[in-house]
């Protein structure tokens, strides 16, 4: 049952930074440093990602909970570029 609760808590992290991008987008909460809110979204989703790894490469986990933390992992890391890749540009 351990990796249900890191598949919820790395759930609960992309949301978290999906917030955190959308609040500072559309204005809800005004930032002093625009570069620490980059930062602190950008730490939800690397440990979001290293929370689905842990679980990918865990042995002995039910087959439906593996594929369930891939494409968590794929959602994460396909959000993760189109946020902050495209934000460079």
């Amino acid at each position: 049952m351990k990796h249900k609760r890191l598949q919820l808590i790395s759930f609960i992290l992309l949301v978290l930074s999906a917030l955190t991008e959308l609040s500072e987008s559309q204005g809800w909460v005004a930032y002093e440093n625009p570069d620490f809110v980059f930062g602190l979204s950008l730490g939800f989703i690397l440990v979001s990602l290293s929370f689905n790894i842990k679980v990918i490469r865990a042995m002995g986990i039910p087959e439906k909970d593996l594929k369930q933390s891939r494409r968590l992992a794929f959602i994460t890391a396909v959000y993760a570029f189109l946020v902050f890749a495209l934000e460079l540009f």
